[in-house]
């Protein structure tokens, strides 16, 4: 009884071991009580707050694209050291020739199918963390089953399609409670929308950090910047971060100040799951909510048109020459398909003036069937020779016996006008 209970005591604690990392790997854990800061060792410069655990590695994009990366800790200070500028317009050209060569394999880099894009694609919205509030909407940054950031996935998914026609799907599912094995929960939420085949997978949360961090303004109000998030033990995390920077290239372009960088954690957060999943910091919990819509409603417009060339005012112009690129090649394979039609009208004419009547024509057809193709394909065989006596039939007498030649070749659920899974 006694080396039961051992074996068992044993076998728990190994489950528990094997388990943790994978946890842990899911999604770092955050400090909701005191955010961490990082600061430029050279310069002394605050780089980022953020309530994410921050270890030594972790890297941020900061929004001039000038990259850090975390040498030491101590507490809630770290410090990261200036590595390089990213080169952001080479990173969304590869992210943009590898989507635009996925969607000519699933027929959709047509010119047609270019000019109605994004009509009948899909891309999902998630919340891992589904307590996160802001404070000055909800009085408290923690409102359970379904915080406030369920309330901005749900404009978001509005304006997609509102502005574009592009639909969402969003998932209301709540991964309670808030610790270290939300993103093991959120995951099986993850799989169930990538069933309905998405483009893009996107969990939606908001940060800790002072409300400068995020602050900025929109048309004269106050507004909350994005952070995108990416996680460096993913797998996928090249893919992921090419359509990070792509991202970040059009909202910079078109919305400047909107995006406050990109912070990459010890952790994969479910992005190995897809080539295109990210994770979204919408403001901090001193943001209100409505600050934080102000600028996703803009922010989000980066989606349609980083991945169908699809703005609420027309195409962009990367999205024209792909499609003008795409009916140059169709107009070419257009134009020999019309030279093989005129060829073969041209020796059916021939053959009638030739052969001064359809059966004669008929006639002269079968006989290039049967022995003049059959020949230029070494199909025919050749007479068998006479008087020889060697009974080879090559004619030769030479029993090589090559009178022939050829060879053979081998759940959705429904919660009112919302969509859930």
């Amino acid at each position: 009884m006694v080396a039961r209970k051992f074996f068992a005591a044993v076998l728990a604690v190994t489950c528990v071991l094997s388990i943790a990392p994978l946890v842990w790997a899911q999604g770092c854990e955050e400090d909701t009580e005191h955010w961490y800061t990082i600061i430029d060792e050279d310069t002394g410069r605050v780089v980022l707050h953020t309530c994410h655990v921050v270890v030594v590695g972790d890297e941020f994009v900061d929004p001039e694209n000038r990259r850090y990366r975390v040498v030491r800790v101590v507490g809630h200070t770290a410090w990261a050291r200036f590595v390089g500028r990213v080169e952001l317009e080479a990173a969304a050209a590869a992210f943009y020739a590898a989507w635009q060569q996925e969607l000519a394999m699933a027929g959709v880099a047509t010119p047609r199918r270019l000019a109605q894009a994004p009509a009948g694609r899909l891309v999902a919205i998630y919340h891992t963390h589904s307590d996160e509030s802001y404070i000055p909407t909800s009085g408290t940054p923690s409102v359970a089953p379904h915080g406030d950031v369920y309330n901005v996935g749900a404009v978001v998914k509005e304006r997609l399609r509102r502005s574009v026609g592009l639909h969402a799907i969003q998932s209301w599912t709540s991964h309670l409670p808030h610790d270290g094995a939300a993103y093991e929960r959120s995951r099986r939420t993850a799989m169930a929308l990538l069933r309905r085949n998405p483009d893009a997978l996107f969990d939606l949360h908001r940060d800790a950090a002072p409300l400068e961090a995020y602050a900025t303004t929109v048309a004269g109000k106050p507004g909350a910047k994005v952070m995108i998030v990416l996680g460096r033990q993913n797998p996928n995390l090249k893919a992921n971060e090419q359509f990070a920077f792509a991202v970040k290239s059009f909202a910079d372009k078109n919305f400047p100040g909107f995006v406050r960088g990109i912070f990459y954690g010890d952790a994969t957060f479910n992005q190995d799951l897809s080539p295109r999943a990210l994770l979204f910091e919408m403001g901090s919990y001193e943001n209100s909510q409505e600050a934080a819509e102000r600028v996703m409603v803009n922010f989000i417009l980066s989606i349609p048109a980083v991945l169908y060339g699809v703005t609420p005012q027309g195409r962009t112009a990367g999205a024209e020459a792909a499609r003008r690129a795409a009916g140059e090649q169709s107009g070419a394979v257009s134009a020999l398909a019309w030279v093989g039609i005129v060829a073969l009208l041209g020796g059916a004419a021939f053959l009638l003036l030739n052969e001064r009547s359809l059966n004669g024509v008929r006639q002269r057809l079968r006989k290039l069937a049967s022995i003049e193709f059959a020949s230029i394909l070494g199909l025919r065989k050749r007479p068998r020779g006479r008087g020889d006596g060697d009974g080879d039939g090559d004619g030769d007498g030479d029993g090589d016996g090559d009178g022939q030649s050829g060879s053979e070749e081998a759940g959705l659920e429904t919660q009112g006008s919302r969509d859930r899974v």
